[in-house]
């Protein structure tokens, strides 16, 4: 689920999501609009705002699993076994 289709949802202001979160009105407004992508740790915040509904692979249109789809691997080969990640 995308964070704009989260916070329509839930009637969230835009205001008190962000303080639930930690940054600005203005961020969260860039991040429902598409038009910034959160640090990953503000997506940890995000999720677990949001109770798990909105995700990382929601910033990245990545299909989830709960699609019935495993998410691909966006650079084949890049990651070794070993790779910290």
């Amino acid at each position: 689920m995308t964070l704009d289709d989260w916070l329509i949802r839930t009637a969230t202001k835009e205001d008190s999501f962000a303080a639930s979160i930690g940054t600005s009105q203005a961020a969260v407004n860039r991040y429902r609009h598409g038009l910034r992508v959160p640090r990953p740790a503000v997506m940890v915040r995000i999720a677990a705002a949001t109770g798990g509904a909105v995700t990382a692979n929601d910033f990245h249109a990545v299909p989830s699993l709960a699609e019935g789809r495993a998410s691909p691997c966006l650079f084949p080969g890049s990651l070794r076994p070993s790779d910290d990640v």
